[in-house]
This record gives C-alpha cells, structure tokens and sequence, in this order.
C-alpha cells in the first residue's frame, strides 16, 4: 500500500504535482524526475535517493482499472 509519506514536512504528492504543474513529465525511468528531486536543497538538505525513488514510485504506480478507466476517457474526449 501506498503512503503519501512527507520528507521536510512536505508530502510526497506535492514534489509531484509540483512537476507537473510547470510541464513536467514523469517518464518511466524517471531520471529527470529523480535527479530534480535530489538537487534541490530543502531546510539544507538534499533528498536521499531512497526517498526519491519512494515518490517517483507513488507517482508511476497506478490502479490497473483506474489507468483503463482514464485511458477511454481521454480516448473519448479527444474524438469529440
């Protein structure tokens, strides 16, 4: 199970959607991804890349169902 974990007192889901907010993609090996996170120094400490990884896994891994679900949706939506 999946936990929306916090490094610095930010939650992981924040990293995320900050990336994507600004037009990043998360691709599925992730090294641009990971080496921003690790970059970036936060109450003067760069991220472990344990943790890095850890919110590149909860950004990447989702719900078989849920991926089908949204994949028909777009699908839908853009041929309309």
């Amino acid at each position: 199970m999946f936990e929306n974990k916090e490094w610095e007192g930010i939650h992981y889901s924040r990293f995320i959607a900050s990336w994507m907010n600004v037009g990043g993609v998360i691709k599925r090996n992730g090294n641009e991804f990971r080496s921003w996170l690790m970059q970036m120094t936060i109450n003067g400490k760069h991220m472990p890349e344990q943790v890095a990884w850890d919110i590149y896994n909860l950004a990447t891994n989702g719900k078989l169902e849920l991926e089908s679900n949204a994949r028909i949706y777009l699908k839908e939506k853009n041929t309309k």
